[in-house]
């Protein structure tokens, strides 16, 4: 059982998806319409986001809202680094962005169907 509270982990969730996708505060507060303000307050854990704010959240980040509210097992590795450690270094960026690819719409469909 973790010490952190709903903010904290909603706060290491949402960093974390905007790491995986190369996502900054700009963009991602530009992209769903939120104040830059508020989006910084939850990536901080001062604040926790409505339901409504959760599901466009999870819809963008294309996982389930689990995803966001859940504590998330540490050891997981995110797509991008399970393509580095298992692909050598000839293989072309369009092959492993097509690798990554194909990972995220197997996660999405995984997501859908929860």
């Amino acid at each position: 059982m973790s010490a952190l509270g709903n903010k904290e982990i909603m706060a290491k969730n949402i960093q974390r998806l905007m790491k995986s996708k190369g996502i900054d505060r700009n963009k991602m507060s530009d992209d769903l319409n939120i104040k830059y303000t508020t989006l910084t307050a939850w990536i901080k854990g001062d604040s926790y986001p409505r339901i409504d704010k959760i599901e466009l959240m999870a819809r963008y980040f294309g996982v389930s809202k689990s995803d966001l509210v859940e504590e998330q097992n540490q050891n997981r590795n995110e797509p991008a680094d399970l393509v580095a450690a298992h692909i050598d270094e000839d293989t072309p960026d369009e092959e492993k962005e097509q690798i990554i690819n194909f990972i995220e719409n197997l996660k999405k469909a995984r997501s859908n169907n929860e």
